[in-house]
């Protein structure tokens, strides 16, 4: 809650999803997409040859997922939404001023 903690990425590979109520389909340029996967990239921690630092405990929920150390923590002001949020605001997309919650995310895009 207060940010005195390591955080985590947690990754899931996904093969088909449908778009939903709670999951929507954005369209990203070239530059865009760069945009998006460097902001992503900066957000693990890696090892001393670049690779993301894979918890490799039995954390993950399934077989198509996975944890990773990330930089930084999150807490009350800072949240995988807030995470999320930024995310799409590195990439030019719409998104929130500041979002704790997912509503205001989703609200961008219905």
């Amino acid at each position: 809650m207060f940010g005195l903690s390591s955080s985590a990425i947690h990754a899931t590979l996904f093969t088909n999803l449908e778009e939903n109520d709670d999951c929507k389909k954005i369209w990203l340029s070239q530059a865009q997409y760069q945009q998006l996967v460097a902001f992503i990239k900066n957000r693990f921690k890696t090892t001393s040859t670049g690779k993301p630092m894979h918890i490799k405990t039995n954390a993950n929920y399934g077989l198509h997922d996975a944890f990773y150390e990330a930089v930084g923590s999150y807490h009350l002001f800072y949240t995988c939404n807030t995470w999320t949020n930024n995310g799409l605001k590195a990439s030019g997309q719409k998104a929130c001023v500041w979002t704790p919650l997912e509503s205001g995310i989703l609200y961008q895009y219905r």
